[in-house]
This record gives structure tokens, C-alpha cells and sequence, in this order.
């Protein structure tokens, strides 16, 4: 863990480096958690590959910091006075370890709702935050006709000789296309564009372990200009079935529709008077597009040769498509 300590000396923390230990959430950026002087930290190496332009990711960072710090773990600047540090070769950042806290994964129904309820009172803080003084840290982030258009081109390439092994999965993804056309319209009769999470999925809510109230919504990298739909829809993704994005066996899965109500109660009763009514009337929606469009993200990389999610072999990302596409059928059977 050398170069973790190395980072470390980036931020001016005083005191003796006591741990390092890797941490092992997360599809994209290197994390950490150390202990200097006696004080805890999580220390995370900020992939370049995926947000190209950092000065957008720090620029985000530092207005959403000002704006509401109360939602956020405290994040340490260094000599520069900005929050992403370079050792010449990669870029680091430092936020202090909430203690006494954690990242659910079974998902109570208590757990549910303080979740809900975390992302609920971001959206109500940031209703009135000026979307123009944010950009998209990766651009078209959400854009489903963007991510339909590489998905295609994936398969079109071909390039790790897997589009005979997605044949099922490809023909279900076309199956659904209508999403995109059904977004569309909800963007012309005004959908309103907001500051939005961006990834708002169970694991970046920390939860207090005491009382198991809500604490801190984290890994802000991909807060910037989104709909509201988004979150909500990434909440009921990550939420709502209660299993592992990459367990492969769902056919006894079903909808829950004591989850899905505790996920929209919590959620609006936190931030529904500051959302227009059409805002409200996409959220369930929200669930299919946001699922639908990560069932496209995991076949398109699995069709590349798993060139953007980490994964731990090679069918991974095949698994997680199919998972996807699972609770796509039962969410539209259930809300639509």
C-alpha cells in the first residue's frame, strides 16, 4: 500500500500512518481505508478512464459541498485548496470515515426507508440549486438513446466474439426500447432538470449502526444535471428485490409491493412538496429506465471484453445483465 501512503501525504494529514486496508465496494474508483494519528479516513483514486475531465468531478464536488455540507461526509482539501490531489500520476482524494456507520446490504424495510428518506431530503435541499452551475462528469451519462446507440455498436463489432452467447439478452433489450420513446415524452411536457445524485443506489447511504437512522449520502462523482426519475428509478433498482446485482439464480424473484411502497412513501414525504407534478408522475417510471438502462450498460461492456466495470470472471457482466433485465419484466408487469 505504498502508494496509498504516498497519497496520503498529499492532504497535510499530521500524525503516523497506522493502517492501510483496500476496500472492496465500488465498480469504478480504488478505495481505502486508513487510520492516521489515530483518526480514520477513506482515501479513494479517482479513475481517470472513466470521468476524462476530473476538473468537472472537483468543480461539482466543491459546489455541492458548499451548498448542503450537512449531507455529506467532511472532504479534506490539500496545499492547493482543492479536494483531488495528483502524485503525478494518478488523483486522490480524502473524506473522514464516518464512524459508527455503514452501507446496508440486506435491506430492511427500516433500512429501505431511512435510504429513501437520505435521498429524499438531497432532492428536497437541492430542488432550488441552479442545474447550469453543474456539469455531467460523464457526459451522456443517462442518456438511453446514447447508450442504446454504443449498445449497438457493440454489437455490430463484436470485439470478444460474445454475440452469439447474448442472443436471449439482446432480443429482451429491443423487446424494451419503447422506454426511450416513453422518456422522450416526458421530457416535452416539461420534465424539469434538477442536481441530481446521479448513482443513487442503497450502498451510497451510510446508515447509523446505533439507531439505523440515515447519516450521509456518499460517492458524489456523478452529482451534476440529471431528472429526479433517475434517483428515484436507481433507488427501486437497487432496492427493491433484495438480491445481489450479480446472483444468478432469480427465477423465483417477484414484485414487493411493501417495498416498493415504503421506497415511494419515505422518498416523497421528504421532498414531494418541492417537485411538480409531473416529476411525481415519472417516478415510477423512473424504476424501468434506470434498470433498463443498466441492463444495456452490463451487455454492452460484456460485449466489449469487459472494458469499463470491474468484474471477477468473465460471465459477470452477463449475470448482472440478465438480473437486470429480471426485474425490468416484473417492475413493467407490476407499474405499467
Amino acid at each position: 500500500m505504498q502508494v496509498a501512503s504516498k497519497a496520503l501525504k498529499l492532504f497535510n494529514i499530521e500524525g503516523a500512518i497506522e493502517s492501510v486496508a483496500p476496500l472492496g465496494f465500488g465498480h469504478i474508483n480504488d478505495s481505502y481505508s486508513v487510520v492516521v494519528g489515530g483518526n480514520a479516513y477513506l482515501l479513494q483514486r479517482l479513475n481517470t478512464n472513466v470521468f476524462r475531465e476530473p476538473e468537472i468531478v472537483e468543480s461539482n464536488l466543491t459546489n455541492i459541498l458548499s451548498f448542503a455540507p450537512e449531507l455529506f461526509p467532511l472532504h479534506l482539501k490539500g496545499a492547493n485548496g482543492e479536494h483531488h490531489q495528483s502524485d503525478g500520476e494518478n488523483l486522490w482524494r480524502v473524506q473522514e470515515f464516518v464512524t459508527d456507520s455503514y452501507s446496508p446490504s440486506e435491506l430492511a424495510l427500516s433500512e429501505l426507508r431511512e435510504i429513501a428518506k437520505g435521498y429524499g431530503r438531497y432532492t428536497a435541499r437541492f430542488a432550488q440549486e441552479d442545474p447550469k452551475s453543474y456539469q455531467e462528469s460523464i457526459p451522456q451519462f443517462h442518456d438511453l438513446r446514447h447508450r442504446l446507440a454504443q449498445f449497438n455498436l457493440a454489437l455490430e463489432e463484436n470485439a470478444a466474439n460474445r454475440r452469439n452467447q447474448a442472443v436471449v439478452e439482446t432480443e429482451t433489450i429491443n423487446k424494451f426500447k419503447w422506454i426511450a420513446e416513453k422518456f422522450d415524452e416526458l421530457v416535452a411536457k416539461g420534465l424539469p432538470l434538477k442536481v441530481c445524485h446521479n448513482d443513487a443506489k442503497a450502498g451510497n447511504c451510510l446508515l447509523s449502526k446505533q439507531s439505523g437512522a440515515f447519516l450521509k449520502v456518499v460517492d458524489l462523482d456523478t452529482v451534476g444535471p440529471g431528472y429526479v426519475l433517475f434517483d428515484l428509478g436507481d433507488m427501486l433498482r437497487s432496492m427493491l428485490f433484495n438480491i445481489p446485482e450479480n446472483q444468478s439464480a432469480l427465477d423465483d424473484l417477484s414484485f414487493n409491493q411493501e417495498r416498493f411502497d415504503a421506497i415511494m412513501t419515505s422518498f416523497l414525504n421528504e421532498c414531494g412538496e418541492s417537485l411538480e407534478p409531473v416529476e411525481i408522475d415519472s417516478l415510477p417510471f423512473g424504476g424501468l429506465y434506470m434498470t433498463y438502462i443498466m441492463a444495456v450498460r452490463f451487455l454492452t461492456d460484456y460485449l466489449n471484453g469487459d472494458v469499463y466495470y470491474k468484474i471477477c470472471h468473465p460471465e459477470e457482466n452477463l449475470i448482472r445483465t440478465r438480473n437486470q433485465l429480471r426485474i425490468l419484466e416484473l417492475m413493467s408487469k407490476a407499474l405499467v
